[in-house]
């Protein structure tokens, strides 16, 4: 989408999202209160933070330049960080294959990757989006374009339990092996009926997005970013869905570039399972003024319109059971 020439008094913002908050006439008061917030290193306690982790989400493209959304896992310390400007991943066989081979992403030296991490025990969460740097034998090296902390409102508290996966026996499509770890991927145009149910009971998941250009600006690149609501908040239409957007930080990142590049991709996860759901789709920002049901405490919505559907059987390692729900989440409406 072509877009007027717009300036914020935060460099760190590209014109999707400026123009978002100008919309809501917010642009000088989130450009003056985020100078210094959106930085190009990141602070000890991020360092701290996502080294600290069992697990984060990356934003990939994929072989046509689609956005995709995956959770990326290891043993013990995968995580490091040498210095202030960069992560480090020591990923496993099963994760690196599931994104080269499963998902086609492109995980080469210069590419573009969005990070981020949550602790859903604290309900504390950091975003960074960099470049690739180094990825060779399963390991990455990210340099920081962009860090910066989110606000809890819409993650709920849950456990992380590290789970023994039943063997998937079920005959599906691109068998891939990896070391003694063995699952199963399957992809469709269409929802399928299993997709639906899992999307209908979701209370989370991962949005990936991009600038259309990919540059070499730090503002121009990819974003992956959580979503949380009571279960059901992801309504299915046939092969649509849509989602309310609640008030967040004003940030607009997932947003401002949808109204760049419509392009997005989402995962859904399943507790019981470890069932990983990805969806390719290309989004629209409905107001809401649209012909769109009431939603108490949406400010707006995104639909979707579904371009495909991959499933992976049993793959990720992590069961998160809820134990507090977000306040903030309880507020909300259903549909009706």
């Amino acid at each position: 989408m072509s877009l007027p020439k717009l300036s914020s008094l935060n460099p760190a913002f590209h014109q999707g999202e400026i123009a978002l908050q100008k919309k809501l006439e917010i642009d000088r008061e989130i450009g003056e209160r985020t100078n210094g917030f959106i930085r190009s290193f990141m602070p000890e306690q991020h360092r701290q933070f996502f080294t600290s982790s069992p697990f984060t989400v990356f934003a990939l493209v994929d072989e046509k330049g689609h956005p995709v959304a995956t959770p990326v896992w290891g043993e013990g310390d995968f995580i490091e960080s040498p210095s202030a400007t960069q992560l480090r991943f020591s990923l496993p066989v099963e994760v690196w294959n599931m994104m080269q081979h499963s998902l086609n992403l492109d995980v080469t030296s210069g590419s573009k990757i969005g990070i981020v991490g949550i602790e859903y025990a604290t309900r504390r969460r950091n975003r960074l989006n960099g470049t690739i740097s180094h990825a060779t034998n399963e390991n990455l090296t990210v340099l920081v374009d962009q860090s910066f902390g989110n606000c809890p409102q819409y993650i709920h508290k849950r456990t992380t339990v590290k789970k023994q996966r039943a063997v998937q026996t079920a005959p599906m499509k691109n068998t891939v092996g990896a070391g003694d770890s063995t699952f199963f991927t399957s992809t469709s145009n269409v929802l399928t009926p299993s997709a639906r149910s899992l999307i209908s009971r979701a209370e989370t998941f991962f949005i990936a997005s991009r600038h259309k250009s990919l540059g070499h600006a730090a503002n121009e690149g990819l974003d992956v970013s959580h979503r949380g609501g009571k279960a059901g908040f992801v309504k299915v239409e046939g092969n649509s869905l849509i989602f309310p957007d609640f008030s967040g930080n004003k940030f607009f990142n997932t947003l401002g570039n949808i109204l760049l590049d419509p392009r997005v991709g989402l995962c859904f996860w399943d507790n019981e399972t470890g069932d990983l759901l990805f969806i390719k789709a290309k989004a629209s920002i409905e107001s809401l003024e649209s012909n769109i049901t009431a939603f108490e405490g949406a400010e707006r919505f995104v639909s979707l319109s579904v371009l495909s559907v991959t499933h992976i059987s049993g793959v990720y390692p992590y069961s998160h059971e809820i134990t507090d729900m977000s306040p903030y989440a309880l507020k909300t409406g259903d549909w009706k």
